[in-house]
């Protein structure tokens, strides 16, 4: 079996209180930065589902952008807020809260397309 190594950014710091005990202190990146993982990666985060069945998600729940035409990665950022929504049981029933996802995925989505377009235009 091989074992696939992910790399994630670092999201907290863990503090000592000089007691043996720690603080977990979020971290907020200096700039608006993403890590993109791939298809599988992103099923790991996400749990209990298989790549394939990731493709009917993308662009809807999932941000994603496609570097070469056969390879598609997808947001870290987003994998692990659909891993979040879905932790709760009436995700899947209740269409406001599969809207409040789907609506940052579209925002996030046309602001990667703005972007793409700006350079393609400097270019």
């Amino acid at each position: 079996m091989k074992i696939e190594s992910v790399n994630l950014p670092v999201l907290a710091e863990l503090i000592g209180r000089g007691d043996g005990t720690f603080i977990l202190r979020p971290k907020v990146p200096d700039q608006d930065l993403d890590t993109w993982v791939t298809l599988s990666q992103a099923a790991k985060i996400i749990g209990n589902v298989g790549p394939r069945n990731l493709y009917p998600f993308l662009g809807q729940y999932l941000v994603y952008r496609r570097p070469l035409p056969r390879r598609v990665v997808v947001s870290l950022r987003s994998a692990m807020a659909l891993k979040q929504a879905t932790q709760d049981p009436e995700f899947w029933e209740n269409p406001t809260l599969q809207q409040r996802v789907r609506d940052s995925v579209k925002a996030t989505m046309d602001k990667l397309a703005r972007a793409a377009s700006e350079t393609l235009a400097g270019a």
